[in-house]
């Protein structure tokens, strides 16, 4: 079961690097429509979740070990963390507005951006495999999307993977929107690759 976590992670991080390679910088921060985020916004809003993840688990993780929380047993998802799990999936079913602290308020240049991106990949990674032998079903964390919901160790783990998948496609997406457009009206991309200032809270990111 952690072996595939690690899996799902790794296969996130790689699917980033390969779309900041293969697209020119100007087009990874451009939007595709006005309330549609960049690439970019994509990526930081990625960042900025996994960030906020960690601490988390972290403490999740500590509390087990010291209360001695542990099994061989495989893990399992609980409900909430199934039904969220298969709403994250791409392609998007539905739309909802990103929380304020989720939104990203600028964006960087796709290196600096990706380099962000993979090194909380790496800490995330750490924290799996930090998890052998505790029982991930018994420990529960509160998700910082939304205080009042409630999951255990393991779903949250899958439905952060789930969510990297979701906003990763979105970018995806993006881009491919973008260089149809600029193939449609035989143009380039902008002119300069100065970072997207303000993201602001209208953006449908989809958390």
């Amino acid at each position: 079961m952690l072996t595939e976590l690690e899996t799902e992670i790794n296969d996130a991080t790689a699917r980033a690097r390969h779309l900041v390679d293969s697209i020119d910088g100007r087009i990874f921060t451009v939007r595709p429509h006005p309330n549609s985020w960049s690439a970019a916004e994509c990526l930081a809003h990625l960042s900025l979740t996994t960030e906020s993840f960690l601490p988390l688990l972290q403490s999740a993780i500590d509390d087990g070990k010291k209360r001695k929380v542990t099994t061989s047993k495989p893990p399992k998802m609980d409900l909430i963390g199934r039904v969220l799990r298969w709403f994250l999936e791409p392609p998007m079913r539905s739309r909802v507005k990103t929380t304020a602290p989720f939104v990203p308020r600028s964006t960087r240049a796709k290196s600096e951006a990706f380099a962000e991106f993979a090194s909380l990949q790496n800490r995330l990674l750490g924290i799996v495999r930090d998890t052998d032998g505790i029982d991930l079903t018994k420990i529960k964390i509160v998700s910082p999307f939304d205080k009042r919901m409630k999951y255990n160790l393991y779903s949250a783990v899958r439905i952060l993977a789930a969510h990297e998948r979701r906003h990763i496609w979105q970018a995806e997406q993006a881009v491919a929107e973008i260089e149809r457009h600029y193939a449609q009206e035989g143009a380039g991309p902008p002119p300069d690759d100065h970072p997207h200032e303000g993201a602001g809270t209208t953006s449908r990111g989809a958390t």
